[in-house]
């Protein structure tokens, strides 16, 4: 009898443990099904709106999430989710970048790109010690004014036909170089906000991981066009770029940098066989299902109350300000074009996007930025990204007659 009892209770036990483990896998789905539809139909009005679909993939985290509807809530699961969409993305980016670009940028592009990732890290760093902020939350606050998000950008001088005028070519080419500042500054905050010290031995250290690790990436991107994809013992090039993209992230998280920053180097490297084997459709839509997920989950991580604070709101319209001047002085670099074509530089220089977004996720994440950080980071990142493609269009057009602003392009 009272083995009988026994093995009842532990059936009953294994029951609701099968229970609870199959409402969590319902929870789970349900999170994610509501994060993708959110972020499908906010992006789309978005679009609509002519504005980019990240900041409504954003804004419908932020709907869904704890600060509004309450029907998606944090949880490891999820960010592990987001964070593959940040891979992905960045091997995305990656993929789409090849080393010739970089190689063949001129003098304008790199001195462009050198003055707009400089003095925004500078203004960054400096304006968050004074506003309170500690050391490594100020160095994660100049990071994520670094970088910039071409992609936005880039859409904009599509719709309107001028990707093959020179300031085009030189905001994309300083774009690429500023990516690549801009990984290696994440790569060494992210390592000191891990260590928790700011010590130049370290700081040195990490540089040097940073150099070689982006130096043996590009070191690969000659042999990589060598090598075979098809006679490997795997059964699809794409399951090789996908091995190769997680591992070299895998290995970046070992040595301490961000896992983004191997996903890059990974898709620079493999864009070198992306139009041989077929490799970006797959794989951008790959990072179109997670990518939306990220963005999303940063607005579920949003509190909502410290956005509509009048000390983040004070605090970001100066960020945000900084994160515009030290964009726009980049111009100077690109003066040969004339002043107004300049200008158009200094101005598709400006959104940070996504990038701000991975940069404020991570310290975040660190625990190296609070939420009333984290929240002016996203107030920054929102205003950047917003005034460019409405800047952009008329600017274009009052800098190059020879563009008509049509009122399909307006």
């Amino acid at each position: 009898m009272l083995n009988f009892l026994f093995l009842a209770g532990a059936a009953t036990e294994k029951g609701a443990e099968a229970g609870g483990a199959h409402g969590a896998l319902t929870t789970h789905l349900f999170e994610i099904f509501v994060l993708i539809l959110a972020t499908q139909i906010v992006g789309w009005l978005f679009q609509r709106m002519k504005q980019p679909a990240v900041i409504g993939e954003l804004l419908a985290g932020v709907i869904v999430g704890p600060a509004l509807l309450g029907w998606v809530a944090e949880g490891d699961l999820l960010a592990f989710i987001a964070e593959l969409g940040a891979i992905f993305l960045l091997f995305m980016v990656g993929l789409e970048t090849r080393m010739q670009d970089i190689l063949r940028v001129g003098k304008e592009a790199f001195v462009v790109a050198v003055l707009g990732a400089v003095l925004p890290f500078i203004g960054g760093y400096y304006f968050g010690l004074y506003a309170g902020f500690n050391q490594v939350a100020a160095l994660f606050l100049g990071a994520a004014l670094v970088a910039t998000s071409v992609g936005i950008t880039a859409r904009v001088m599509q719709e309107l036909d001028v990707l093959s005028r020179p300031y085009s070519r030189i905001i994309l080419g300083a774009a690429v170089i500023d990516d690549i500042e801009g990984l290696i500054v994440l790569a060494i905050v992210s390592g000191i906000a891990t260590s928790g010290v700011v010590e130049t031995g370290a700081i040195v250290t990490l540089i040097i991981k940073s150099l070689a690790f982006v130096g043996a990436a590009m070191a690969l991107v000659p042999l990589v066009r060598r090598i075979p994809l098809n006679g490997l013992p795997f059964q699809t090039p794409l399951g090789v770029s996908i091995a190769f993209g997680l591992g070299m992230a895998t290995l970046a998280a070992t040595i301490g940098l961000a896992p983004i920053v191997g996903a890059f180097m990974a898709g620079m490297v493999m864009a070198e066989l992306r139009e041989e084997y077929e490799l970006e459709a797959p794989i951008h839509a790959i990072e179109s299902f997670l990518a939306p997920i990220f963005f999303a989950f940063m607005g579920v991580q949003l509190d909502l109350a410290a956005l509509t604070s009048r000390e983040v709101l004070i605090t970001g319209v100066i960020v945000g300000l900084i994160a515009i001047a030290g964009k726009l002085v980049a111009m100077f670099g690109a003066l040969s074009q004339g002043l107004r074509q300049a200008l158009v530089v200094g101005v598709g220089m400006v959104p940070r996007g996504e990038v701000g977004l991975i940069v404020a996720s991570i310290g975040l994440t660190a625990g190296a930025v609070d939420e009333k950080e984290f929240a002016i980071v996203i107030f920054m990142v929102v205003v950047t990204t917003i005034i460019a493609p409405l800047s952009l269009r008329p600017l274009i057009a009052w800098a190059d007659p020879e563009v008509p602003l049509t009122e399909e392009a307006a």
